[in-house]
């Protein structure tokens, strides 16, 4: 017996229906064809499908794919059943409270996407994620990051993401991070003392922090190359990506400024906009943020703000 005619004998049972005559005149078809249906010989028309499921007070999509199934050949029903099983897991999602039927929907989303190696995320949810990456690493965690404010106290990354990264210390990962100073940064003691604390804050989370000077930076074609290769795959202009274990990049997109509060004076807070995270080999290769803290020449361990501030010091003086 088909799937399809089970739903048929549900319907002789639910109407008390004695004969295939009574079927075929409760469904609105032709005797033989109600036979046939039953008998699994036949598989029914989509009209017919949806009121079958009308009669059984079923899902119309339920009764859509068990036809499919029953026509397609063996090769190709293990397909349907996956199919089945989704649409009987959404079937018996609650539409209350409301988070449930939207946090299927935003897994269903990220299951199409898996197929391509890649995962995008947006506003909030691209910095949760980002969180969420750094709470299963096991072993390691390289990053570069220059828009580092969002390190600051009462900006998007503090202290969600530095407590996030403190646990992964703690636990045994090895946590690298590059912040990338800017000549225009330098030349202003708020933003000096900025970054100051900001190194010395995930210092004190047991993260490796080094720092580089953009415009030095720029000298080195490892690092031009690198650049560009990011550029490449969308990422935005002022860099900030990690990887994890050598298995997962994620990469910023895009950075927005939204208003906190809504009494008083607004906080503008810079978020990450858009996130994307892959595994993709190839990426994984040529995205590296690795091998930058081998480039000693530009590239410094923070070891204190005496020892920044001299560091500072030489590099102003280039430009003088």
């Amino acid at each position: 017996m088909s799937e399809m005619a089970a739903y048929l004998e549900a319907i002789k049972q639910r109407y008390d229906l004695g004969s295939d005559y009574a079927l075929a005149e409760k469904l609105g078809i032709a005797q033989p064809d109600a036979n046939l249906i039953r008998r699994g010989l036949k598989v029914p028309k989509p009209e017919l499908c949806i009121k079958i499921a009308k009669l059984l007070d079923k899902n119309p999509v339920e009764l859509l794919l068990i036809a499919q199934k029953d026509k397609a050949p063996t090769s190709a029903k293990q397909y349907w059943t996956l199919a089945l099983t989704a649409v009987d897991v959404m079937l018996h999602v609650p539409k209350h409270p409301k988070y449930i039927p939207k946090k299927v929907e935003a897994i269903g989303r990220e299951l199409r996407q898996l197929e391509t190696q890649t995962l995008t995320y947006e506003g909030a949810e691209a910095n949760a994620e980002a969180v969420r990456l750094v709470q299963t690493a096991e072993r390691s965690i390289d990053a570069i990051m220059e828009r580092w404010n969002i390190w600051k106290k009462g900006e998007a990354l503090y202290p969600n993401y530095l407590l996030a990264n403190q646990a992964a210390a703690t636990r045994g990962v090895s946590i690298r991070r590059l912040l990338v100073l800017t000549r225009e940064q330098m030349r202003q003691e708020t933003m000096v003392a900025d970054a100051a604390q900001v190194m010395d804050d995930q210092q004190r989370a047991g993260i490796n922090i080094f720092y580089a000077f953009r415009e030095e930076l720029e000298r080195s074609p490892a690092f031009s190359r690198f650049e560009d290769d990011y550029k490449r795959q969308g990422a935005a202009r002022d860099l900030n990506a990690a990887i994890f274990d050598r298995e997962i990049l994620i990469f910023s997109q895009s950075y927005g400024q939204v208003e906190l509060g809504v009494v008083g004076p607004p906080t503008p807070i810079t978020m990450i906009n858009q996130l994307e995270i892959t595994w993709k080999p190839e990426l994984l290769r040529d995205l590296d943020p690795a091998p930058l803290f081998d480039m000693t020449r530009y590239v410094f361990e923070y070891s204190g703000p005496r020892a920044f501030a001299t560091e500072l010091g030489r590099f102003k003086r280039s430009f003088t």
